[in-house]
């Protein structure tokens, strides 16, 4: 059996985002993190949108003892009054958001780890939909004057189980699947004031979301890096190697991509 070859973080590329500012949700764990690593390292100012402060604050104590420009607004994106005034606030404060990543999101309600629909029907529909995918546009139109002040680069995390079928966690591969057509939608709308709208469907990425849980999170980790999977690459994505597929998708690099769906997921997708 082929060894599994965990990758190591590679590079980045300094002063990519010098004078940016980049947003982003869930950015105190999982793909959301290492995109505020990615961005901070390369030059932007950042700003950590997540509810958990605990754990933004380990983020943001990583950051600044690298003396990396990184702020926290403590936020619950399921509170539609508050997701509203905080992107107001967000945009007259910070004047000019070159790049907004949307990563938080919710998989299950209440640690409850699927959704059959035939037994629980639509539980968990209002909060599912209203944080992954109506917080987005609400956060989106609330820093409008922001992100079309100079132009910027919008980039939606959906998932590779938009392209599945599956009778648990239907909602949230519902939500999901309609932000992909939110990301054409608002690339349509904003595409006169020189705003890029594109998604990323990660493959299964490591992330604390499946180690958190486990009795030993570094034992458990170390064996998702080992673990075979059905895709091309036959391995689980690190974290990274999705923020560096957003980082390119928010780049000048980018800069004629729009209305996108970039697939991360290690040629999953092309196996038939």
């Amino acid at each position: 059996m082929t060894e599994v070859i965990v990758p190591e973080i590679p590079p980045v590329m300094p002063g990519r985002f010098a004078g940016r500012t980049a947003v982003v949700t869930g950015g105190a764990s999982g793909i959301g993190r290492a995109c505020v690593d990615r961005f901070a390292r390369e030059g932007a100012r950042v700003v950590v949108i997540d509810r958990n402060r605990a754990a933004a604050d380990e983020v943001l104590a990583a950051m600044h003892e690298q003396k990396l420009d990184v702020r926290f607004q403590e936020l619950d994106l399921s509170d539609e009054e508050a997701t509203r005034q905080a992107a107001e606030t967000l945009a007259r404060d910070l004047g000019e958001v070159h790049v907004l990543v949307n990563s938080a999101g919710i998989v299950h309600v209440g640690g409850q780890q699927s959704s059959p629909f035939v037994e629980n029907g639509l539980k968990g529909w209002d909060l599912l939909v209203n944080v992954n995918l109506k917080a987005i546009a609400i956060l989106v139109h609330g820093m409008l004057p922001a992100l079309t002040k100079n132009g910027a680069s919008i980039v939606n995390v959906s998932s590779e189980s938009v392209f599945k079928a599956r009778s648990y966690k239907w909602i949230y591969d519902m939500t999901k699947t309609g932000l992909l057509s939110v990301t054409r939608s608002m690339a349509a709308a904003l595409a006169d004031n020189n705003v890029r709208v594109n998604a990323v469907t990660p493959g299964g990425t490591i992330t604390e979301m499946h180690t958190n849980d486990a009795a030993d999170p570094i034992a458990r980790r170390e064996e998702m890096e080992k673990l075979k999977t059905p895709c091309l690459l036959g391995r689980l994505a690190q974290p990274h190697e999705i923020a560096a597929a957003i980082a390119f998708l928010a780049s000048d690099d980018a800069s004629y991509i729009t209305a996108t769906t970039l697939q991360v997921d290690g040629g999953l997708q092309k196996l038939s």
